[in-house]
């Protein structure tokens, strides 16, 4: 088996507060198969990762490249998977689990290794009821939140286990919004600059819609309880002066319906402090896997679970009117957007400041102060964020967006 010598920085503080020497200590590292599988009850195109475990202070992931993977149910139907990037396998043609099969992961990777997962059923589905949202205070930072919390339809079923994703989606506004901007007609002397109006269409009205995807394991059972019903379990919290609240919400949850054994492995999953790499970096023997090896199952262990659940998903949006009249805070702090440089065409040298400043983060703010601007100096610039908000995301809205 592949070691790979990584190096630990061990900082040993004392009851006294004394820092003592740093000590570096040699380990062994394990590249054991990493495994990220989620079959649902969803017809679309199913993806699977697969990667190697990494040193605990990388950042790069290790794609695990050209294996062969399938999914294989008791009937016999085969579904197969192509490698469409990197490590991630996609499946051939579109399909949904199906209530009462029996469902097998197959891996096979480029060293002839292979690997099969236990045989797994579909859990039956529990719908979503409603999303509700409430102002709490936060009882560390005494400051107000926004408490995003969801219930499930009731069933008569035995308690069952849940596990939730969720896609939030935001409106912001650019805190400086200018109607022109500068086209560079040539970058090279003679320098040409000309201003124009901006197209809607192209650069936007000023608003930008951003996207981000819950990284957070949110597990919850009523297994526990006298009813099988998720009641206000709390999905999101937002602080709220936070930017992606301070116009137009909106937020897509997604219940997975999951057995038992993969709710267990999710919460020993969650113990681990960093969801980005989670995966890559928990070592073999903390968690265990539904998925073994078949060529060497006493070494080559597998870091991962192929999980089937059922799904069901509900969107909300929420307007900052709804929920308060307090100011917020704005992706960018307008003490940022204060510097205003009124640079030069063209400089004693023969060289273009103001080329040099548009092509290094600035853009277009307004014609100078003064009453007859010089014709050297036309233009006043600002910060690119501070006037345009396409790094949080597009111009244009998503395809659900209501306002």
């Amino acid at each position: 088996m592949k070691h790979i010598k990584v190096y630990i920085l061990l900082i040993i503080i004392t009851i006294t507060s004394c820092v003592e020497t740093f000590d570096f200590k040699t380990v062994t590292f394990d590249t054991n198969l990493v495994v990220r599988a989620v079959l649902t009850d969803e017809l679309k195109q199913h993806t699977i990762e697969l990667s190697r475990t990494i040193p605990i202070d990388s950042t790069k992931l290790d794609p695990e490249k050209n294996a062969i993977v399938s999914i294989t149910d008791d009937l016999g139907t085969i579904y197969n998977f192509q490698e469409t990037n990197n490590g991630i396998y996609t499946s051939n043609i579109d399909f949904a689990a199906q209530p009462n099969r029996l469902y097998t992961l197959h891996i096979q990777t480029v060293n002839g290794s292979t690997y099969n997962s236990t045989n797994e059923v579909l859990p039956k589905l529990s719908s979503i009821e409603k999303i509700d949202f409430n102002i709490e205070e936060n009882q560390i930072s005494q400051n107000q939140e926004l408490a995003i919390k969801v219930t499930s339809n009731a069933s008569e079923d035995e308690g069952k286990y849940y596990r939730y994703e969720y896609e939030e989606t935001f409106k912001v506004k650019t805190p400086i919004w200018s109607l022109r901007k500068i086209v560079t007609l040539s970058n090279v002397p003679p320098y040409s600059f000309d201003l124009v109006y901006k197209d809607p269409n192209i650069d936007g009205i000023g608003f930008c819609y951003g996207t981000l995807n819950s990284k957070n394991i949110r597990l919850t059972e009523t297994q526990t309880l006298a009813q099988d019903q998720v009641i206000g379990f709390p999905i999101r919290k937002i602080p709220i002066n936070n930017y992606i609240i301070g116009i137009r919400y909106s937020i897509l949850v997604k219940q997975y319906v999951i057995n038992q054994n993969t709710y267990d492995f999710y919460t020993l999953l969650n113990t681990f402090s960093n969801p980005d790499n989670i995966f890559s970096q928990t070592q073999v023997g903390n968690i265990p896997s539904n998925i073994s090896s078949t060529t060497n199952p006493i070494e080559d262990k597998v870091i991962g679970f192929f999980e089937v659940s059922s799904v069901s998903e509900k969107r909300t949006f929420i307007s900052r009117s709804e929920i308060t009249d307090l100011p917020f805070d704005n992706y960018v702090l307008l003490a940022f957007c204060e510097e205003r440089p009124n640079p030069e065409i063209v400089d004693v040298f023969g060289n273009s400041p103001l080329l040099d400043l548009l092509l290094n983060g600035w853009i277009y703010h307004s014609p100078p102060q003064s009453p007859i601007p010089p014709p050297n100096r036309p233009y006043t610039l600002t910060v690119k964020p501070c006037g345009d908000c396409t790094h949080i995301g597009p111009i244009t809205p998503p395809s659900f967006w209501v306002e």
